[in-house]
């Protein structure tokens, strides 16, 4: 009786640790697939997913019609950036109605971001949301990007994260991802009267750092999903005011859904380099704030973000910044890990960075940025729902040459 009792408790303990260590493998896994991985928002099949991209038309044309043209024009753009994404991923899947539909927000988007008559300063000011707060002291001065055809710059980027998450009752540590370092060339193509920069983007090195405390399992899946990605190949415009007006990258039919996502990651990244600038001239002192709904991290997330000019002098200038996060509910599932479906009922965020610019470039010159997340998730794990909370904190620098 004894020894079944010892037996009892030495396969309870054991069944208790191997459970620890399967969450803390899971969590692992969760980690790599929300940082590489993840798409905006995954549906449980094209059906679903077109259906998810109806909605955010439907919501764009309700704005519309109620005279909301910023928030609309953002909410299409969405809309386009979806379905080319739908279009990639489900290339036979009923292709007149796609076409038909990417037909419609992109005529809306342009018409939405058509430069009115009145308009100063050569942007489609009128269709961004940009709320100047303070104009700063004199000299004042308009802020516009004005790089020359032919200009080029190589970007090199350090990302580093660290995540802590829990599943039901059980907590696992925080872990500590490895560095994730890249670099991009990009190359000013063309300018246009109202301002609008053409540029090519192309992907150079990409690699993973050997830090204390990373953990190696998650550094090799890393290295592996970012083989193939060096040499791909895009194109995008930017206005003259710092905002996106779309970037597509070439990715070959063959390459692996985890590389594509990267890509996919690595166009919402670079659109947060950029500063959105005021209409309005501005000097040192000067305040701004700029509402855009951005992607992140797989998720659709409002964000409020607030300029201040630090530093100014001649084409040089130096702003400091604020964001504050929220995210609805929404879906998120990986590509890579079907059986693992997760439903986000809450996010928020905050962070702080700084950009300087020389102005007759594209990109800034040098930067740093860090993030603080914290979001609550159900998961479907072999069929039973599990709560998850998740923490992350991201820290970002970089600078061009």
């Amino acid at each position: 009786m004894r020894k079944i009792s010892s037996y009892i408790r030495f396969t309870g303990a054991a069944s208790k640790w191997q459970a620890y260590i399967n969450l803390k493998r899971v969590s692992g896994l969760l980690v790599l697939a929300l940082v590489l991985g993840v798409s905006p928002v995954w549906a449980e099949g094209p059906d679903d997913e077109y259906l998810q991209i109806r909605s955010l038309i439907q919501q764009a044309d309700d704005l519309n019609t109620g005279g909301k043209s910023a928030p609309a024009t953002a909410k299409y753009q969405e809309a386009r950036a979806t379905l080319m994404s739908f279009q990639r991923s489900y290339p036979d899947w009923n292709v007149k109605l796609v076409a038909f539909r990417l037909n419609y927000v992109v005529q809306k988007v342009a018409v939405l971001t058509e430069k009115p008559p009145t308009a100063v300063g050569g942007d489609t000011a009128m269709a961004t949301p940009v709320k100047l707060i303070e104009p700063g002291t004199e000299p004042r001065k308009m802020l516009r990007l004005n790089p020359n055809p032919g200009d080029k710059q190589t970007l090199s980027m350090t990302v580093k994260m660290t995540m802590e998450t829990k599943v039901g009752e059980m907590e696992t540590p925080a872990m500590k991802l490895p560095a994730i370092k890249m670099s991009m060339e990009a190359t000013v193509k063309g300018v246009a009267e109202n301002g609008d920069i053409t540029y090519e983007m192309v992907m150079g090195d990409m690699g993973v750092s050997d830090e204390p405390g990373a953990t190696p399992e998650v550094a090799e899946a890393i290295k592996s999903v970012l083989t193939g990605i060096k040499g791909l190949s895009g194109s995008g415009t930017i206005s003259s005011r710092g905002f996106g007006k779309g970037l597509e990258f070439k990715v070959p039919a063959d390459t692996n859904p985890q590389a594509r996502q990267i890509m996919d990651q690595m166009k919402d990244m670079y659109a947060q380099l950029a500063v959105p600038l005021p209409e309005e001239a501005v000097g040192f002192g000067a305040k701004w704030e700029v509402k855009l709904p951005i992607k992140a991290q797989g998720m659709t997330i409002d964000q409020k973000a607030t300029y201040e000019v630090v530093s100014i002098e001649g084409e040089r200038l130096t702003t400091k910044s604020a964001i504050v996060q929220q995210a609805a509910n929404q879906k998120i599932q990986n590509p890579a890990m079907p059986a693992l479906k997760m439903d986000l009922t809450k996010m928020a965020g905050n962070g702080s960075g700084e950009r300087t610019f020389d102005l007759a470039h594209l990109l800034p010159t040098t930067g740093a940025g860090k993030v603080h997340t914290e979001a609550s998730m159900a998961m479907n794990m072999g069929g039973q729902k599990q709560a998850m909370t998740m923490k992350m904190d991201m820290n970002l620098r970089f600078e061009s040459k």
